[in-house]
């Protein structure tokens, strides 16, 4: 079914739509305490939010399969305390004014639809149109390409709003535009060094990809 919407935003979740960097890192360090995936000096997060993330994990030499059991306890761990977790300032204001101006809003993401909705639900953001989850962390751009598919979307008219540099490759990959914000995980030098089509530094910002 093609969409009601001309021109649609796709948002990431964690450190885009969430701000959950805080959260993120106390978990992580938990989790790999209690897996003993890696020592504590080898945890860098300033590297972490100055590289790609996937090449970040590569560069660990953690395998895949504990990888991705990692990521389940994260999801986990999350949705325990999604209560706690806020939006960014300003972010509900401009998601109403881009809704009541007639673009679709929706959410693609490896974290799980049950985090999203409850998080979506907390912060009483209720303008989204859909939520799309995949555990494929390692293939966002198919996650992309699936959520444009299944909601009817022209890619033409499609533009994605992430925080990472696996944002900016899976847009490109998936064959639409990408607004990088600046608030999220990936420092903005970082993300500029991908080219991004789009470099959000305050909410209101977005206001400028559609709006007049």
């Amino acid at each position: 079914m093609k969409s009601k919407y001309k021109n649609n935003l796709i948002f990431d979740f964690d450190g885009t739509l969430a701000d959950t960097l805080a959260f993120t890192v106390n978990a992580a360090t938990e989790i790999n305490r209690s897996l003993h995936l890696l020592s504590d000096e080898k945890i860098d997060f300033e590297k972490f939010r100055s590289t790609d993330t996937i090449g970040f994990f590569k560069d660990l030499e953690i395998p895949t399969y504990k990888l991705i059991f990692f990521l389940y306890k994260y999801q986990r761990k999350q949705s325990k305390q999604i209560d706690n977790v806020k939006v960014f300032d300003e972010l509900p204001a401009v998601l109403n004014q881009l809704k009541n101006n007639g673009i679709g809003l929706g959410v693609a993401t490896s974290n799980s639809t049950k985090n999203v909705k409850l998080f979506l639900k907390n912060n009483n953001l209720n303008m989204f149109n859909f939520i799309y989850s995949s555990i494929d962390y390692f293939h966002k751009n198919k996650i992309l390409e699936r959520a444009i598919k299944k909601y009817g979307m022209e890619k033409e008219n499609v533009i994605y709003v992430g925080d990472e540099i696996r944002d900016i490759k899976a847009a490109k990959e998936a064959g639409i535009k990408i607004a990088s914000v600046t608030w999220g995980y990936n420092f903005e030098n970082v993300l500029n060094k991908y080219k991004p089509d789009f470099m959000i530094n305050r909410p209101e910002e977005l206001l400028n990809l559609y709006l007049p």
